[in-house]
Formats: structure tokens, sequence, C-alpha cells
């Protein structure tokens, strides 16, 4: 084979590849309830909503790693809002939604900022008490990994607006 069709190969399968993984993530946890992940223990990784920095639009998280190990995490969240005594997930604004894969790494004994706005996935938010919960995960080696999903609450009030 030409080295053209061996490079248009690989393209269509990078590309086919890349069109599941997105599609997977699309729309996922679209109703209220549906697909929430357990929030797991780990005392290792606390979040934080910084204090003044809630918005109806968006909030600035701190994230602390108390531990010597280093985590990963992406840009991926979810919000969740309590209603009649139980978390209830927001569906999405749109049906269609996808999350930039990138990924960074929480070092050891180490606190990170991270502004969330949450418009393109939420919209803007009417005032309630929620929570907003990501997940991280601690890497032995490539496919060797568990994953912890770590919740902050927050409150938005009337006067946010």
């Amino acid at each position: 084979m030409n080295a053209k069709v061996v490079a248009a190969i690989i393209l269509f399968c990078i590309t086919v590849v890349g069109c599941v993984v997105c599609i997977s993530f699309m729309g996922r946890n679209n109703e209220p309830n549906s697909g929430i992940e357990p929030i797991s223990a780990l005392d290792a990784v606390i979040l934080e909503v910084k204090e003044n920095s809630v918005t109806n639009t968006k909030l600035t998280l701190i994230i602390k790693n108390t531990a010597s190990d280093e985590y990963g995490f992406g840009e991926q969240f979810t919000i969740e809002k309590w209603v009649d005594g139980e978390w209830c997930q927001l569906p999405y604004v749109h049906e269609n939604v996808g999350w930039f894969s990138i990924g960074y790494a929480l070092e050891g004994n180490s606190t990170q900022e991270k502004d969330i706005d949450w418009t393109e996935y939420y919209g803007e938010l009417s005032p309630g008490d929620y929570r907003i919960t990501k997940r991280f995960s601690y890497i032995r080696s490539p496919g060797d990994y568990d994953d912890y999903y770590i919740s902050a609450n927050f409150t938005i009030d009337w006067f946010v607006y």
C-alpha cells in the first residue's frame, strides 16, 4: 500500500474512535437522577467552593490534595440540586453536550483553583442548594486506576443575580 492510503486509513480510524467517544458522552445524565455516580470516600482530595465566588452562572473551586500521591482530573462535572430531601441531577440545556478531553495533574500536597462556568451545560441556575461533583483518578499505571467522585456544596441566594 502506498503512504497516502495508509494515512487515510489511520485518519479514518482515529475519526471513528473520536466520534464514538464523543457520542458516548453526549446527552449523558440528561435526566434528573439518571446515572448519578455515588460520591466516593477519598480523604486525600478535598473540594471547596471559594468564598464569594458563587453566581448563578459560575463559581471557583478550591481543589486540595492532602496526600503525597498525584491524582488526575478533567473538565467534566455534574451539578445536582437539593429538591424535596434528595439530590436531583440537573438536565443539560442542550441534547448534545460534549466535554473537552483535557487532563490535569493534581500533584501531592498541593492546592489548585479552578473556575467553573456551567452556562454552556446547565444555563443560569435558580436560587437553591446545589452540589458540584468531579471525578478524580489515581493512576498506578496505564489501565490500572481508581476513580473517585468528590463533591462540594454551594448555595445560590436570591440576591446573587
